[in-house]
């Protein structure tokens, strides 16, 4: 499973270590060396060979360790990698217990815990930083005359002699809200930008780098390449980024060398090397050339010159603006200066903070350079605060501080509605699982939701040529939608305040708003419900931290007359950037101005945007465009709250018009995501890699084990576990040439199939809609079916044809080479004699490249008594290539219930090729493994007692017992989920295992003679033991109220869950229900 989805929970959290990404942290032995944490043990994602870092070793590390990490680049566990704040400083591997947390970063909208273990989370609201600044530059005070003498620099010169003159501590600025300051730029990579009314982000910015000299004289070199010397003493140099030729020796004298390396980064007040041509030939600004004079010097300015922009979209309620634009466009940095408004979410609004206090100070840290907002405030606000004139500076300003260290403090809003306030360090971030809500959240209830057909999905519409095949077949109505107002994750409960009748329609699986949608008056009535009845949409849910596009306060009035007259979209709606990409800004201006020509026919809209009546100038006027380019930035902020009542409050992003509003949902257009263009299309999936070959495992070329350690072979030796002695395929994994399969003589092919049925989709599942599976007469389907006299076998090959719902029947059944038919046929001799009890496999005589699978849970596990169906396709090229797959997930968009098994119906397995491997014994050999293996792996290595340790880095943790938090809950939700897996298999009988459902879930007939085949005869009855023990799980949750987590430990209700949720009761009730109806209705049946 992919490591860097939002969705997962990071492993750190569950070993609690000290120390977190982005952590500000001192060395305790040498406080002055201070940095950020980079990688950490359990961060994957920062993982990877170490190309890019100068590492120096600034603390001991066993020697084995070292050698690890600079070969692979993940640290020891108990070990971070620090990147510290001066560039000539590197990076260092150090041992946790040798640094010193100095602050933590957190955001609003960061979701936190006190402990990892807590089941209590919340919600950043307010994030108030102080810090102390050192400047860069200072002038001396003569105690004489009170004179100010020469400029000095902070930074020293390394291994050059220090004069005394210079040898002066500077001055620091103590106890600064990160209010009061900037960066030390207008405008850094990262910004958001608005210009002619186009949002972007700055990408790059060139810039003209200004030195001046050992001898005071100003110049900006002529090559824009300068280094760093590197002054560590005695500390030994580990490794060196890039080029293998650096270090670079750069002499000092005629017997004295500094090493050196390229500065990437360069900052007013950073000493740095060039060279006598680059000097020479350079824009002396002050001053000449002087031979005697070393190239080398102090930065007193970057100038930038051209600014690199990916623009993400337009302001499509401007008048007259053009959206024919590049994407990326390089302008000139004297174009934007002055023009082009940035998103300065370090200011506060104008009319102060709206009454609710609340400040988002994160986005400077510990090593930034910054100035002070207002200079002259500032200097009498601080004593330690000495202005440099810029005279002084042959014109250039050295106001510029580094912040030296910092002290965040931050409002939390937990889970159960409490408010409080803590010092971040005190804190964990916490990266929160699919199910989880907090207060404010928008949330549907499941039961009574709809997907109704899409009546626009045939009729033509303005994105038709953009966006080919962008409209849904259905709209998902919910039938009802609430605000979350607390929430008790404990018991997997939330207090939910509903909308009186809310009119919200959902499109492409909750993603888009329909823009007819309307929540309508928030009624007064609150209910509890359990978090597995809820859901929520990335259409409708908006979180605090979001940058978002809104409807502007004022529009002028020809926008009104060019909306549609007759309203109505199911295509486009309010969504995230990310949904839509890779998009264009072209596609992106046709997708917001189609959704302007709905919104603006809105009650909403015309209750709360202002009309401008003014007359515009002519359309050919110059001063048209300035008409909308000297407009206020009112359509980009960031939210800032979000109140009980559903209320947004939206913090206008611009610093000369930073205020907050008060905006309802539906005048939210888009969310754009941080860095403005995600990498995947889509939210983003996960992977999960197992390790197959467990040291407790043999291998399964010789006999299988799955969990309980029993054999699955009978001991029987039967050698058909494998296909090595097949020699018709190498162990290769180099599929064939579809060509080669063409071109094979037609006696040494053989037709799969004539049959050749209408594809449908290339993954049809098979359906978990609310339809009964009830016959005209009133009786459940499966029971009018004929009755199997004893047990099915394991292993069938069925007369007819593949069920519609088979995943791939829309695959074409090719021709195919007569050595691939021989392992096909193998591949069944394979099932039909080693299958293990609980896997039952078919496949259809009419297309034998087809299989259909069905795993019943093992016991002891969430699984247990369970269906999980999966089809399989032998492609073309198998078996170089291995078989796909398709699992039907009947979850109904409440999430997977294993990090293997997702929902679109991946299955994710190294043997199956959808997860990264190193091991050559875990992936496809065409040679040695088979679909027996692929099945068992699923059985023993999915389907186990705590899924949640088989997410992307979580192994490891498996052995350390599972009294993880999260563990505990995604094992409950597992199964609660399948509960329901069993009443969709009875109530719409999966097609090609109807007498297998039969005889493994229900009673038989009541036998009336001892000649009587048909009657129980050793059936499972698994029906009757999943009712079972869900009633004794809900006996044992009612009767352990009040009891201890030690009491509940040694009695548990299951091997796999101590106690059960009051919210997984609630639904284990609601399953129960149904199951028992089924139970009853055979019985009767039968009886």
């Amino acid at each position: 499973m992919d490591a860097t989805t939002a969705g997962s929970i990071q492993a750190r959290d569950l070993d609690f270590g000290k120390l977190e990404l982005e952590d500000a942290c001192r060395l305790k032995s040498d406080p002055s060396l201070v940095g950020h944490v980079s990688r950490t043990f359990h961060d994957i994602e920062t993982h990877g060979p170490l190309t890019d870092e100068f590492i120096i070793l600034y603390a001991p590390v066993p020697e084995a360790m070292l050698m690890d990490f600079l070969s692979t680049g993940k640290p020891p566990k108990g070990y971070v990698l620090v990147t510290f704040c001066e560039p000539s400083q590197g990076s260092s591997l150090i041992h946790e217990d040798d640094l010193e947390l100095i602050d933590r970063t957190l955001p609003i909208g960061q979701v936190v815990k006190r402990h990892p273990k807590d089941t209590l989370s919340g919600t950043v609201i307010s994030s108030s930083t102080r810090c102390t600044l050192e400047p860069i530059a200072f002038r001396t005070i003569d105690p004489s005359t009170g004179d100010y003498g020469p400029v000095h620099f902070t930074e020293k010169r390394a291994k050059r002699p220090i004069d005394p003159a210079e040898d002066i501590p500077s001055l620091l600025v103590h106890d600064v809200p990160v209010t009061d300051i900037k960066h030390h730029e207008e405008f850094s990579e990262g910004d958001f930008i608005v210009y002619r009314q186009k949002l972007g982000i700055i990408r790059q910015i060139t810039r003209e780098i200004v030195l001046v000299l050992g001898n005071y004289t100003v110049v900006a070199p002529e090559a824009n390449e300068f280094d760093m010397s590197v002054s560590v003493g005695s500390r030994p140099i580990l490794s060196f980024p890039g080029d293998p030729e650096v270090p670079k020796p750069y002499p000092l004298n005629q017997e004295e060398v500094v090493w050196s390396q390229e500065a990437d980064t360069l900052y007013p007040g950073q000493f740095v090397l060039s060279d006598d041509r680059s000097v020479r030939m350079g824009d002396w600004i002050y001053g000449s050339y002087s031979d005697s004079v070393p190239p080398e010097g102090y930065v007193i300015a970057a100038k930038p010159m051209d600014v690199t922009v990916d623009w993400l979209c337009p302001n499509v309620f401007a008048v007259g603006m053009p959206y024919v634009s590049e994407g990326r466009e390089t302008v000139r940095a004297s174009t934007l200066f002055g023009k082009a408004a940035k998103c300065d979410f370090g200011a506060l609004p104008r009319d102060g903070l709206n009454g609710q206090g609340i400040r988002s100070d994160s986005w400077l840290g510990i090593g930034d350079r910054a100035r002070f907002r207002d200079p002259t405030d500032a200097a009498a606000k601080y004593p330690g605060f000495q202005s440099i004139p810029a005279q002084d500076c042959c014109g250039f300003d050295l106001n510029v501080f580094r912040i030296v260290s910092s002290k965040t403090e931050v409002r939390v809003q937990w889970q159960d509605l409490s408010i409080t306030t803590e010092e971040a360090t005190s804190l964990r971030t916490f990266t929160s699982s699919e199910d989880e809500v907090w207060p404010g959240d928008l949330v549907t209830l499941r039961e009574g939701a709809k997907s109704v057909p899409n009546p626009g999905r045939d009729r033509p519409e303005p994105l038709a040529a953009h966006f080919q095949g962008f409209q849904d077949d259905n709209i998902l109505v919910p039938k009802k939608v609430g605000v979350v107002q607390k929430v008790n994750s404990a018991e997997r409960i939330a207090t939910v305040r509903w909308y009186k009748n809310p009119k919200v329609q959902l499109l492409h699986n909750g993603n888009i708003l329909r823009p007819s949608s309307k929540l309508g008056e928030l009624g007064d009535m609150t209910t509890d419900v359990s978090l597995y009845e809820l859901s929520t949409h990335p259409g409708l849910s908006k979180a605090r931290g979001d940058l978002v596009l809104i409807a502007p306060e004022k529009v002028h009035k020809s926008i009104l007359s060019e909306g549609s007259s007759n309203p109505s979209s199911t295509a486009a709606g309010p969504c995230t950037l990310s949904y839509l990409f890779p998009i264009s800004f072209f596609q992106v201006s046709v997708y917001l101005e189609y959704l302007k020509m709905v919104l603006v026919h809105a009650d909403w809209f015309r209750d709360t945007v202002q009309v401008d009546s003014a007359p515009l100038p002519f359309r050919h006027d110059v001063h048209r465009d300035e008409y909308s380019v000297k407009a206020p930035v009112d359509y980009v902020g960031r939210i800032i709250a979000i109140d009980m009542d559903g209320t947004i409050t939206v913090r206008l992003a611009t610093a000369d018009n930073c205020h907050d509003i008060y905006v309802p949902l539906e005048k939210i257009l888009m969310v754009i995501d941080d860095d403005g263009t995600p990498e995947e299309p889509a939210i983003t999936s996960f992977n999960v890699g197992f390790d197959i070959n467990d040291p407790d495992d043999l291998p399964i070329t010789t006999t299988v084990e799955y969990e309980g350690g029993e054999r699955l072979d009978d001991d029987s030796g039967d050698d058909m576990w494998t296909t090595d002695d097949d020699d018709d395929y190498e162990d290769s994994n180099e599929g064939n040439d579809e060509e080669d399969n063409d071109d094979h003589d037609n006696n040494n092919n053989i037709v799969i199939s004539e049959l050749r049925l209408d594809p449908t989709t290339d993954e049809t599942k098979i359906s978990d809609e609310t339809s009964t599976g009830i016959c005209e007469d009133g009786e459940l389907a499966i029971l009018t079916m004929q009755l199997p006299v004893s047990r099915p076998p394991s292993f069938a090959v069925l007369d007819g044809s593949p069920p519609p719902d088979h995943a791939f029947l829309s695959r074409p059944a090719t021709d195919v080479p007569v050595t691939q038919i021989k392992r096909i046929r193998k591949e069944y001799q394979i099932l039909e004699s080693s299958l293990p009890p609980g896997i039952i496999v078919r496949t259809w005589e009419s297309r034998l490249d087809l299989l259909r699978v069905l795993i019943i849970g093992p016991q002891g596990t969430p699984y247990e008594y369970a269906p999980h169906v999966i089809d399989i396709h032998f492609g073309h090229n198998f078996p170089n290539t291995p078989p796909d797959s398709f699992f039907h997930s009947w979850t109904n968009g409440m999430g997977r219930i294993n990090p293997n098994l997702y929902e679109d119906g991946k299955i994710c397995l190294s043997i199956l090729g959808t997860w990264p491997s190193q091991n050559p014994d875990e992936i496809w050999s065409p040679a040695k493994s088979t679909v027996l293996q692929i099945l068992v792996s699923i059985m023993g290595l999915v389907l186990v007692k705590t899924p949640f340790y088989n997410e992307a880095g979580f192994e490891i943790f498996a052995s350390e017992g599972d009294g993880r938090v999260e563990s505990i809950q995604y094992t409950e939700k597992a199964f609660v989920l399948t509960r329901h897996f069993i009443d969709i298999a009875l109530q719409r009988p999966v097609a090609g295992f109807e007498d297998v459902l039969i005889w493994h879930y229900l009673p038989g007939p009541v036998r009336n003679d001892e000649n009587d085949n048909t009657a129980e005869l050793e059936r499972p009855r698994l029906l009757r033991k999943a009712i079972s023990e869900a009633k004794a799980m809900i006996e044992h949750h009612n009767a352990t109220s009040s009891s201890s987590a030690e009491t509940i430990e040694k009695n548990a209700a299951s091997p796999f869950v101590n106690r059960l949720s009051l919210g997984a009761v609630i639904m284990l009730r609601k399953h129960i229900a149904a199951l028992e109806k089924i139970e009853a209705a055979a019985i009767r049946k039968f009886s």
